[in-house]
């Protein structure tokens, strides 16, 4: 990268400074032709006190003041007509110090002003060749194996945003915008620079299946990420694929199985609470002790993940519930006796609701010791035949059981890395899409909400000692938990309309920026403010567009309104897919939509319907045994 050098001259001169605090400077703008190269966001240099030093400044206020005043006529001693006159001027937010050579070194900037600027001291505008110098001596700071490119700045030619990539996740970040800011295509290229990397990490938590491009397959294009699909209730007859997963209920907590199974209003929910997580921890010791693993037996708490079975959870409950014991005068109702039948019901009704089926009907396989292992290889491994970028779609989750999976997969994802030898740690990263659905503020959490905000808080404060960071993506940032946003140091806001959001922005910024995101609202799509400790000089950007774009294209809604009929048989199969919870076998069920509305509108079809695809496809998931009832 050929750094040009910084000469500023007289056609870049804006004025001298008039006013100075401690961290705004006010300039006063000499001419016309200067005030029109004072522009919101564009960064300005004021001489310092030797002629190879430069104060940078960003300009977030420009003004113009008109008042009339009248000359007097020195020989009538009378008032003369009335002028106008206009004052121009622009306030500054200091930022740092330029040199133009700085020991053996040029053009070396650094955050932070060593004396602030004098008044009369001449400002001089930094465009062009100077901003690419300016840049590209930024860049030039960071180690090549660090850098991130993301776009260039808004005003320079060829001049490159280059982000710190370590302080860009160490510290965590947060990409915020409204829909249609760009916001999806962001997360992608910074998906595909990391990409990369021969080892990078990162775990895309996909909310609406956006992602999946990212993972190859469709239109022939080669993906860099491997994709991954929470298991819907369409995967629970058997047959799932091989990227499904499960979260079998024994990776559960203590709290997070309160959080599903109890009811806190309940009279009875202390007992509740007592007897649901001893019978976990006997069961769990029971595992490991059949399996011969003493030493786990000795140390293992409550919350440990060691498989036992529901059915002997609600077997030992239900003894509890209906115990009778030994009194005085013959037998007598045991101490819990019917305290626990309301917690069995609910027990019962969230085992067999198919919604839940990721973790209450996982297949067996998933209750052996060591399926952890193989679940986290999966998300945690990078390299050679597995991509560092993994997508984990949560698209058919229903979205009140959301948050639970949410938070059990980062939860564990985590401890596993916090309980890692810390020489053998690589790390990771969570790219929270959506994160206002399962990362609301305190105020808007229950008790399944908080479990998944409690995980993810825990990250955002102390994720950074274990090598596990969070990309927090959202399009309303008032919705999102204050405690994660208060702990990411470094921001990419894109456009930004409401008031609300952006005030909370406004809040996790520096006083000195807020000018600067006054200018959300006016953003174009793509573009967007880049500041934190990931880049030295706060940038407006535009964004490289990704090679492979995540599938979050806008409607054309009139566009197609005039050129495109809807489809009656992708109706018919969509119907299918709501009544099952599942995009599985869409070609096959499409199929037998179709059939079957041929069928209906033949002659006979009101007599043949029953032998159509859809009831022979029935007829043969039936259980055998209904079958040979009726043949008796």
């Amino acid at each position: 990268m050929t750094v040009e050098p910084v000469e500023f001259s007289e056609p870049d001169q804006l004025g001298v400074v008039e006013a100075v605090d401690t961290g705004r400077a006010q300039i006063h703008v000499s001419s016309e032709e200067a005030l029109k190269k004072c522009l919101v966001g564009s960064l300005v240099a004021i001489a310092g006190r030797t002629s190879l030093e430069w104060l940078v400044g960003v300009v977030d206020q420009v003004r113009r003041s008109v008042h009339y005043a009248s000359n007097i006529d020195a020989a009538s001693d009378e008032l003369g007509e009335l002028q106008e006159q206009t004052y121009d001027s622009m306030r500054l937010v200091l930022l740092g110090m330029f040199w133009t050579k700085h020991g053996e070194r040029k053009n070396v900037f650094r955050r932070g002003i060593e004396h602030f600027p004098e008044v009369e001291k001449q400002a001089y505008s930094i465009t062009g060749k100077n901003l690419e110098g300016l840049v590209n001596s930024l860049a030039a700071e960071v180690d090549p194996d660090k850098q991130m490119i993301l776009g260039q700045y808004i005003g320079g030619v060829d001049a490159k945003v280059v982000a710190n990539g370590d302080k860009f996740f160490q510290r965590h970040a947060a990409l915020l915008g409204s829909t249609g800011s760009g916001k999806s295509w962001a997360t992608a290229l910074v998906l595909e620079r990391a990409s990369r990397l021969p080892y990078a990490n990162l775990i895309v938590l996909d909310m609406h299946g956006e992602y999946a491009p990212l993972a190859g397959g469709e239109q022939g294009q080669e993906g860099f990420a491997s994709g991954f699909r929470v298991a819907g209730p369409g995967d629970l007859d058997g047959k799932h694929e091989k990227n499904v997963l499960f979260l079998p209920h024994w990776c559960l907590n203590r709290e997070e199985l309160l959080a599903l199974f109890l009811d806190r209003s309940d009279y009875n929910a202390p007992n509740q609470a007592s007897r649901l997580a001893h019978h976990v921890y006997e069961l769990r010791k029971q595992t490991v002790e059949h399996l011969g693993l003493t030493s786990v037996a000795e140390s293992m708490t409550v919350d440990s993940p060691i498989p036992f079975k529901l059915e002997d959870l609600r077997a030992r409950l239900k003894a509890d519930d209906e115990q009778m014991v030994e009194g005085s005068r013959g037998e007598k109702q045991g101490p819990l006796f019917g305290k626990l039948s309301r917690l069995i019901t609910r027990f019962d009704a969230k085992v067999m609701d198919r919604r839940y089926g990721f973790t209450f009907q996982a297949p067996d396989e998933t209750s052996t010791y060591d399926w952890l292992v193989e679940l986290a290889g999966k998300m945690l491994r990078s390299g050679g035949e597995h991509p560092g970028i993994k997508i984990v779609d949560f698209s058919e989750v229903p979205a009140d059981v959301l948050p639970v999976i949410v938070g059990v997969l980062a939860r564990i994802l985590y401890n596993i890395q916090f309980w890692m030898e810390a020489a053998k740690r690589t790390p990771f990263a969570f790219v929270c899409d959506e994160a206002h659905l399962y990362l609301p503020t305190r105020e808007e959490t229950d008790s399944v909400l908080g479990r998944s905000v409690e995980v993810f808080e825990r990250i955002a404060k102390e994720g950074r000692k274990y090598g596990v960071a969070l990309l927090v993506v959202s399009q309303r940032p008032s919705d999102v938990s204050r405690t994660i946003l208060s702990q990411c140091n470094n921001f990419l806001a894109l456009r930004l309309t409401n008031d609300t959001d952006q005030g909370v922005v406004k809040r996790l910024m520096p006083d000195s920026m807020a000018g600067l995101i006054d200018a959300l609202p006016l953003l174009d799509t793509g573009e967007g403010l880049l500041l934190g400790d990931a880049v030295t000089l706060p940038a407006r950007v535009r964004l490289d567009r990704p090679s492979i774009t995540p599938a979050s294209a806008t409607k054309a809604f009139w566009t197609e309104w005039g050129a495109k009929m809807p489809d009656a048989n992708a109706i018919g199969t969509a119907v299918e897919s709501m009544r099952t919870q599942s995009r599985k076998r869409l070609a096959d069920r499409e199929e037998d939509v179709t059939e079957a509305a041929s069928v209906a509108e033949s002659p006979k079809g009101k007599k043949k319907s029953s032998k159509s695809n859809l009831a022979r496809s029935a007829a043969a998931k039936a259980p055998k045994s209904s079958n040979t009832r009726k043949k008796n």
